[in-house]
């Protein structure tokens, strides 16, 4: 997906399911898109931020690795929490 394409705003309740896991510290399953990559995995949610119109989330990996993506680019796999 270009950077440039118009971000596609995610439905609230979605979003709830994130913000609840940032307040919370919960894992969420989710698959995300990094270029023409679509990578699966938990995920630690740290962060949403809002920035030039877009949406993003901050998460860290299970190998620790830390990522923004455009909330429009993920997918929750498993809405079942995993603390």
């Amino acid at each position: 997906m270009p950077p440039d394409e118009d971000y596609r705003p995610i439905a609230c309740a979605i979003q709830d399911r994130f913000e609840r896991a940032v307040i919370t510290g919960s894992a969420l399953s989710v698959e995300w898109r990094e270029g023409d990559r679509h990578i699966q995995g938990w995920v630690r949610i740290l962060d949403l931020e809002t920035s030039q119109g877009a949406e993003y989330l901050h998460f860290r990996d299970s190998r620790g690795g830390q990522h923004r993506v455009r909330l429009d680019r993920v997918r929750i796999l498993d809405e079942a929490y995993r603390g």
